[in-house]
Order: C-alpha cells, then sequence, then structure tokens
C-alpha cells in the first residue's frame, strides 16, 4: 500500500497532533471542533484517513448500492470522498492525509469472497482474513511522527474500521487520545460500551461558537454522506449542535479519553 498524499513530505512540517480517521469523514465529525482551535492556536493538525483508497475489481451489490445511494454510481466514489475530505480540512485548517487501504465494503477474501457483503456485516465479527491488515496499519502508524499527539477513534457503534484502526493503534505501544466516534456516539450506551473495562479519564474541551460554525462548515463539505444520517443540511446542524450541548452540560463541547 502506498500513501495517496504523503505526510512525511507535507510542507506544512510535523504535526502537533494526528487524528487517525477510519473514513472519509470520522475525524471532522468526531473532532472538528477542536481541530479548528488547535488550528487557530497555531498547531500543526495532520488528518490522516485510513480507508481512502479506490478500490479495484469488481464491487459487491452491497457496494454498489452504497454508491447509488451516496450519488456517487457513475464516478470513483472514494476519489469523489476524498475530494470532499479535502475541502472539509481546508476549512478546518488542517492536513488531509489519505493513506489507501480499503473501506471494509471492498476488501475480499484471497478467493474473492467479499468479507463484509452486507450491512449487518459492518457492526459483526472482524473477520480473520484483516488480521493481516491489523498488523500492516500498526506498522503504518507506528511510522507517524512520534513528537504528534497520536488521537484515535473510541469505537462507539463498533464498526469492524473503527474497532480495526484503534487494535492497530493500540498495537503500536503508543499514548493515545481516544474520540468518540459521531454520529454513533450519540446514541445511548454506545460510549460506555466502547469504553469497557479500565480506569479512564475524561476531558472535555469546550468550544465557542466560531469553533463549532467551523466544524458544521466542514462536515456540510461530505456531501455524500449527509442523508446517511440525517434528513438535510439543517438536521445535521441541529444534530452537531444538540450533541455538542450535551456533551457539555448546555455548553457547546467535545469528549475525550485517556486510559
Amino acid at each position: 500500500m502506498q500513501l495517496y498524499a504523503s505526510a512525511i513530505n507535507c510542507q506544512d512540517g510535523r504535526p502537533d497532533w494526528i487524528y487517525l480517521s477510519p473514513h472519509l469523514d470520522d475525524a471532522v465529525f468526531s473532532c472538528g471542533g477542536r481541530i479548528a482551535l488547535q488550528v487557530r492556536a497555531g498547531m500543526r493538525v495532520w488528518v490522516v484517513t485510513v480507508c481512502a483508497g479506490s478500490p479495484e475489481g469488481p464491487l459487491s451489490d452491497f457496494a454498489q448500492a452504497l454508491h447509488e445511494y451516496w450519488g456517487l454510481a457513475e464516478t470513483d466514489a472514494p476519489a469523489a470522498r476524498r475530494e470532499e475530505d479535502r475541502a472539509a480540512l481546508a476549512r478546518l485548517g488542517a492536513v488531509a492525509v489519505h493513506w489507501d487501504f480499503w473501506d471494509c465494503i471492498y476488501r475480499r477474501a484471497p478467493d474473492g469472497r467479499f468479507l463484509y457483503p452486507n450491512y449487518d456485516a459492518l457492526w459483526g465479527p472482524i473477520a480473520e482474513e484483516d488480521g493481516a491488515l491489523r498488523e500492516e496499519l500498526a506498522l503504518r502508524m507506528a511510522e507517524l511522527p512520534s513528537s504528534a499527539t497520536l488521537c484515535v477513534p473510541l469505537g462507539a457503534g463498533a464498526h469492524v474500521d473503527h474497532r480495526l484502526v484503534r487494535q492497530a493503534a493500540e498495537a503500536t505501544g503508543r499514548p493515545l487520545v481516544y474520540y468518540e466516534d459521531y454520529p454513533y456516539a450519540g446514541k445511548p450506551g454506545r460510549v460506555e460500551q466502547a469504553l469497557g473495562e479500565g480506569i479512564w479519564r475524561a476531558e472535555e474541551v469546550g468550544l465557542d461558537e466560531v469553533a463549532l460554525e467551523a466544524k458544521i462548515a466542514a462536515a456540510l463539505c461530505y456531501r455524500s454522506q449527509i442523508t446517511s444520517f440525517w434528513a438535510g443540511e439543517a438536521d445535521l446542524a441541529a444534530h452537531f449542535r444538540a450533541y455538542a450541548a450535551a456533551v457539555g452540560g448546555g455548553n457547546p463541547a467535545e469528549r475525550y479519553w485517556r486510559r
């Protein structure tokens, strides 16, 4: 696997924070406010999207149906989504880094069988064949600049790619900050389930109106994904505001976790 945009060669310098995003929207949906605040404070921020690659070969019926639903049936869907991501991160002032691993909806076993051929499979067991992918991801993550704070998905919602990214990051042995995967984290009990056992410390990051507006504006750049979760742009903005207020006890915030 190669990088579509090599972070090591970015002209923006070495990062202060790196957000690992399983897909082309997760980091912005979950952490866009904090990213906006950090960039405003002069920090260098990278968002590394792991599953950003364009698949080769045939697609499953499930993947084709998703492309049609996203309005991307007649194009290279991941390429279109990479453009959405670049636009979103440009609004926030962060560097977009795209790895070319495939989204789970495209991955196949050596015999050609699709590993995740339907919606239910996205939330089920991680395929045994993805063990090698987990190891490769851990090696790639270990090569990221060690001076940066690494922020990774908690896995709220239990999407297979979110769990894989978390497991690979933990395998590096690096200190990690975990973010609540939104919108999955908005459902009751999802965050607690993802935390599981152990001692955790929560950190609430307050968002001012400028940061919250920047997060919403960036999220709206993912036009192909809006109707997957919301009725439209206004509904997205309303849900983002409501969740931020719920996390902050009435004052907009994002919440992060450390072991």
